[in-house]
């Protein structure tokens, strides 16, 4: 019996140990970073915060949760945690900028005098031709973003769509999509009021609104309130959810 109670105590310390979250730290590295907030979210607990000005994050985690670093104006980076990521006060995470590829230029014959009244009259504008403007049938979506062009090819083609599935790029490209979409919703939940009201009506210091979106970005019904521009529902909504969100940071 004595060996049977000392087996359970075992295996529950064991599991405590490393089921414990920990606090991930380090510091952001990117050019020009000065200024913009990295939205980094621990995908596995669902958990969310930003950068200080300095770059230095810290968000609770555990070995072999997944977080993301996602910006508009850098690449989405996913790193697995490690053991020896919770052991290293100075983590380094590198951003790269997103490069847009400009469209093809194509350099006139035309020649110029300099009078632009002259050469205007030598240029020929063609009119903007659309589905719209022809009375076609046309589509009122906005375009495929990356990530929903990588995953449509990824998901195309007898042989590419099971090698995509088996090796995990389809996974992990879905994971992105969640993570760009989730962060669309955070930055149009900021947007929707002021700053000075979640500071002054709300209570909350400027560096934790972020937070407070991925909270209530927890509840369903947030989305749909932004999504159909409910206003006075999304202000008594955000009103009984930041009683709960600072109960459970423990905020006075």
């Amino acid at each position: 019996m004595t060996r049977i109670l000392l087996c359970v105590f075992f295996l529950v310390a064991l599991n405590h140990t490393f089921g414990q979250s920990q606090k991930l730290r380090g510091f952001i590295v990117a050019d020009s970073l000065e200024g913009f907030a990295i939205n980094i979210v621990n995908y596995t607990k669902k958990l969310g915060t930003t950068n200080d000005a300095r770059g230095f994050f810290e968000i609770p985690a555990s070995v072999h949760d997944s977080i993301i670093f996602s910006s508009v104006q850098y690449e989405v980076i996913s790193i697995i945690v490690s053991e020896n990521d919770l052991n290293n006060e100075n983590l380094q995470v590198r951003l790269y900028p997103i490069v847009q590829k400009l469209d093809q230029v194509r350099v006139s014959n035309i020649s110029l005098s300099g009078n632009i009244n002259n050469d205007t009259k030598d240029i020929e504008v063609t009119p903007f031709v659309s589905n719209r403007s022809l009375g076609l049938p046309f589509k009122d979506r906005d375009p495929p973003t990356q990530v929903e062009r990588r995953i449509y090819t990824a998901k195309s083609g007898i042989i590419d769509r099971p090698i995509n599935y088996l090796n995990g790029t389809l996974k992990k490209l879905k994971r992105i999509k969640a993570i760009e979409d989730l962060d669309k919703v955070i930055q149009k939940g900021k947007t929707t009021f002021n700053t000075s009201f979640f500071v002054d009506d709300l209570g909350l210091s400027e560096n934790l609104i972020v937070d407070f979106m991925y909270y209530c970005a927890e509840d369903e019904y947030f989305e749909n309130l932004l999504e159909n521009s409910k206003r006075f529902s999304l202000l008594e909504f955000f009103q009984q959810k930041v009683i709960l969100y600072k109960a459970h940071k423990e905020i006075d």
